[in-house]
């Protein structure tokens, strides 16, 4: 019986044996993107685009094990210039380089102790913080409720694609839900919970959580699943929000890059000129209930921080706002 323990590339770098347990003819690092796919596969994506920037191929499979143990801190120090020299922002830049920081350490774990064999030993990425740019938390622009408001009177919602595009952007402004949250809900997932109507929503790390649902938005979603011809029950396991074709059914659920094309187009139709995504419309509820006196405890419950720190972000911008030195400026 082969002894499967050990990594090996032979001439055509095809993997002989290994202490990944990775399946065959599957390459490391494809085993690597695969893995991350399972909780996003968006993230994988990401990875695989960073990845092979890096090592300037076409394909991730062009990548040895070689190629992985000669990277240098200096290869690593001109890949960051580069990036630099390009205008790429700070954000974009620590996000890449996290990247492959994580293939490296995933690396790193697959040790033999019985035959004190290791892949790699070192992570070249990891200690870059002395010429890494200083990350520009840029401010996510966000609605007024008078703003909202005015939006969502310009939406046709006798349409099925109107009415959909309504509760997304409802859904959105009155729960704070991420966009991965929204198009992964199901009819089931829309139910009730100690008397309050609630969906059930998967976090951030696959963590359940749910969100409470307001009376009107919730009558939009049961008048938008009566008109694509959906039952609660017979359909449960269907997403709620569905991609549509000139107003027909469509199986297929939601693409992911369509929310933001739905909320610019709106924005645009009811002359918002702010650069508006999904993201702004989050940004927007969090701020909204700070505004209205919300506690730090009770924003990041609805907000879903994992930590106090990102909400405390919000109460800042906020008081740079409620509390500004120039409103005791009076010259008009």
């Amino acid at each position: 019986m082969e002894d499967n323990r050990v990594i090996v590339f032979n001439s055509e770098n095809r993997l002989k044996k290994s202490i990944l347990a990775i399946p065959p003819s599957t390459h490391f690092i494809r085993h690597f993107l695969n893995g991350k796919a399972k909780k996003s596969y968006a993230t994988a994506r990401n990875y695989e685009t960073d990845i092979k920037q890096f090592f300037k191929v076409t394909w991730i499979e062009d990548i040895t094990l070689d190629h992985i143990k000669a990277v240098t801190i200096f290869d690593v120090e001109d890949f960051i210039y580069e990036m630099m020299d390009k205008g790429l922002t700070s954000g974009t830049i620590h996000r890449k380089i996290s990247s492959l920081s994580s293939l490296y350490m995933w690396l790193m774990k697959y040790q033999d102790n019985t035959m004190d064999i290791t892949l790699i030993k070192y992570n070249p990425f990891s200690n870059m913080k002395d010429i890494m740019p200083t990350l520009n938390y840029v401010e996510t622009e966000f609605l007024t409720e008078e703003e909202a408001e005015k939006i969502l009177g310009t939406i046709n919602d006798k349409t099925i694609v109107g009415l959909r595009n309504k509760i997304i952007f409802a859904l959105a402004l009155t729960t704070a839900v991420r966009k991965k949250e929204f198009i992964n809900i199901k009819l089931k997932d829309i139910t009730t919970k100690g008397g309050y109507d609630i969906i059930n929503v998967i976090r951030k790390r696959d963590k359940h959580d749910f969100v409470k649902l307001q009376a009107p938005v919730r009558n939009l979603i049961l008048e938008y699943i009566k008109l694509t011809e959906r039952d609660m029950d017979n359909d449960a396991d269907d997403y709620l929000f569905k991609g549509h074709n000139r107003n027909h059914k469509n199986k297929e659920k939601l693409d992911a890059s369509s929310p933001n094309k739905i909320v610019t187009a709106l924005c645009k139709k009811a002359g918002i000129t702010k650069h508006i995504k999904v993201h702004s419309l989050r940004h927007s509820a969090i701020t909204w209930v700070i505004m209205k006196g919300a506690t730090l405890d009770k924003a990041k419950e609805f907000a879903a921080h994992e930590s106090a720190t990102t909400t405390a972000r919000y109460i800042h911008s906020v008081d740079k706002l409620r509390n500004n030195a120039g409103d005791l400026i009076d010259i008009l």
